[in-house]
């Protein structure tokens, strides 16, 4: 399953308050957080007023999850060759990354999204969707602003094509049916 959604935040205060804060991609490919939800603690981050905007107020899709908790971060590739960031993302999938490296057993979110923030152009940096297995062709989906895009990032390869000119920003937020093993050694944040 692939869902991709343009113009998907209506709320105009919202979209310029995402691209006005200078500290929403601070942390950007350095920290993971963990939130448990709305309905465990009050949304007092943008990011988490992001989270609640998508899968609280406007779920995108029409399918019921238990949900624990979120995991999200923030990512920038950069065609800048002076710049600290990558140009492109590695095929992988999603998963908890402690346990996998402590233990080799793989657990993964039930579903992933990635959103777009407000964001001047660039060239390049396509999300590339591996439903169809590693042998064929990916589905590329371009990082246009204010676009989401769901799919099954727990158990679909992806990865993010090189970035030729400019900067790509994103956020990827994951959805727990249970919490993470690498949120309960303390390796995923609190956003404060």
């Amino acid at each position: 399953m692939i869902v991709v959604i343009d113009d998907f935040i209506v709320d105009e205060e919202l979209l310029a308050e995402i691209a006005a804060d200078q500290d929403f991609f601070k942390d950007a490919g350095a920290n993971y957080f963990f939130w448990e939800g709305w309905w465990s603690s009050p949304p007092d981050t943008l990011k988490k007023r992001l989270i609640k905007y998508i899968w609280g107020d406007n779920c995108p899709i029409d399918k019921v999850f238990n949900v624990a908790g979120f995991e999200y971060w923030t990512g920038i590739l950069s065609a800048d060759p002076d710049n600290h960031y990558q140009d492109r993302l590695d095929v992988h999938f999603d998963k908890d990354e402690e346990l996998f490296s402590t233990t080799s057993e793989i657990q993964s979110s039930q579903i992933g999204t990635v959103y777009y923030p407000p964001q001047e152009e660039f060239d390049g940096g396509m999300l590339e969707i591996f439903s169809e297995g590693l042998d064929k062709e990916p589905e590329r989906i371009y990082a246009k602003s204010n676009r989401l895009v769901i799919f099954d990032a727990g158990t679909v390869p992806h990865g993010v094509s090189q970035v030729t000119r400019g900067t790509r920003r994103a956020i990827a937020i994951n959805l727990w049916e249970f919490v993470p093993y690498s949120q309960t050694i303390g390796k995923l944040k609190k956003e404060i």
